[in-house]
């Protein structure tokens, strides 16, 4: 019998099963155990992101926190997640100047925290008042408010910089108790996609100790996630991807570049995770929990600077606004900006190092990405072109024609079972 991942409207089902499985009253109840007892009321709803569902409590003393409830139906290893997080926070705080919530409390849930009423993993974190950074809006305000916000973040960037480790992985506590976190096994978003959808997945989280193997382990992922079934996949999309999959593992070693250091790095530094005030002044950033140490090339600028998804790094609106960006990391006078500015040179949306950083860091990105930013660095013709004569040398029975055979028969099966059970998107 098949067995296919669960549909979006499947996943939006389970989340609100979930979320309403929770008691409001519980949450109270946990964050009053970590607070001496005292009352506390809910101040705003409930909201919840891709990860967590959050609440905003406030006590009686008009002190106010959220308590993070991880997404379990998101997540595949729940308590991991936590842990990384607490761990990659308390570091930052004891590192840098970088604001953060301070977490007041966390815990497992489940048997093994028989004091947790709601029954769930948790963060309790203080309330960062202000808003999430207007993307949209922020495209076209004057450079003087521009500058001024990016003065800010690249100081961010700056010091996660300055943050140097001796392997790619995800920052955990140290098992014996030490102040200083370890790095465990790399923990993605990319990562936890695949496990959730294929839970027999052979790729498991590691801990790497050169670049190569960081950029081998994000390929197969990536080649992973296009093996996926997909709804009326056409045979020019399929052959798009194998032969881009095909042409992209060949370009690794060349790209790579194992002498340099693993850096720490959010990796989910969206606009929504950027809190500022009405000011545009920066109060916090939030959502670490995918955060972890990549290889310096991994280390990006933000991909969402001319407010278009990441596969449009190499057009120009991102190049006109990157060196906006980049004139404020010049203009910083310490010398974590002065190192940063020196490897985030002006051209680096031209060259192939943002593009291929990119295509292994955001997967569902990838076919837009390789033709916009990878294949014309390497081809002069075509990709028509190059794509049929790619698959006229492999022949009717090579491997790659034979792979676009199989993603065939598995898309026309899988779009079979949506159709039949009423799944089909709209």
């Amino acid at each position: 019998m098949d067995s296919f991942p669960p549909t979006a409207e499947q996943i939006e089902e389970s989340l609100k099963a979930f979320i309403d499985s929770i008691d409001p009253n519980d949450v109270c109840k946990l964050a009053s155990q970590h607070n001496s007892s005292k009352t506390c009321r809910r101040f705003r709803d409930a909201a919840n992101g891709s990860y967590n569902v959050c609440y905003f409590v406030e006590f009686e003393d008009g002190t106010k926190w959220v308590v993070r409830i991880p997404l379990e139906p998101c997540v595949f290893n729940v308590w991991d997640k936590v842990q990384s997080e607490v761990a990659t926070v308390r570091y930052l705080q004891t590192k840098t100047t970088i604001p953060v919530p301070s977490i007041h409390a966390f815990g497992r849930g489940g048997a093994v925290d028989e004091k947790n009423p709601t029954g769930h993993a948790y963060i309790i974190q203080s309330y960062i008042p202000g808003q999430s950074l207007d993307i949209s809006a922020f495209r076209w305000m004057d450079m003087t408010q521009k500058q001024n916000f990016y003065s800010q973040l690249v100081d961010i960037f700056a010091q996660l910089r300055q943050q140097e480790f001796p392997y790619a992985g995800s920052l955990m506590p140290d098992p014996d108790g030490g102040t200083s976190p370890l790095v465990g096994p790399f923990l993605s978003i990319q990562q936890n996609e695949l496990q959730l959808q294929n839970r027999e997945l052979s790729i498991q989280p590691a801990r790497f100790a050169s670049a190569t193997d960081f950029a081998l382990h994000q390929y197969h992922l990536l080649d992973e996630a296009y093996k996926l079934p997909t709804y009326k996949l056409s045979r020019q999309d399929a052959e798009l991807e194998i032969f881009g999959l095909e042409d992209l593992k060949t370009r690794l070693s060349g790209y790579v570049d194992d002498r340099l250091p693993f850096v720490l790095t959010h990796t989910d530094l969206r606009p929504s995770n950027i809190i500022v005030d009405e000011n545009l002044r920066i109060q916090g950033i939030i959502d670490w929990e995918w955060a972890s140490t990549v290889p310096r090339q991994f280390f990006l600028p933000p991909t969402w600077l001319a407010a278009l998804p990441p596969d449009r790094v190499s057009g120009v609106e991102y190049r006109i606004e990157y060196r906006w960006f980049r004139d404020a990391l010049q203009a910083g006078t310490s010398e974590p900006c002065r190192q940063l500015a020196s490897e985030w040179d002006r051209k680096l949306p031209t060259r192939i190092d943002l593009p291929m950083a990119v295509t292994l860091r955001h997967h569902s990105c990838f076919v837009n990405m390789y033709y916009r930013g990878i294949f014309p660095k390497f081809y002069k013709g075509s990709w028509e072109d190059e794509v049929h004569k790619f698959f006229e040398r492999d022949g009717q029975d090579g491997q790659f024609s034979l792979g676009v055979q199989q993603r065939l028969r598995d898309s026309e099966r899988y779009t079979h079972y949506l159709e039949k059970n009423g799944l089909a998107p709209s």
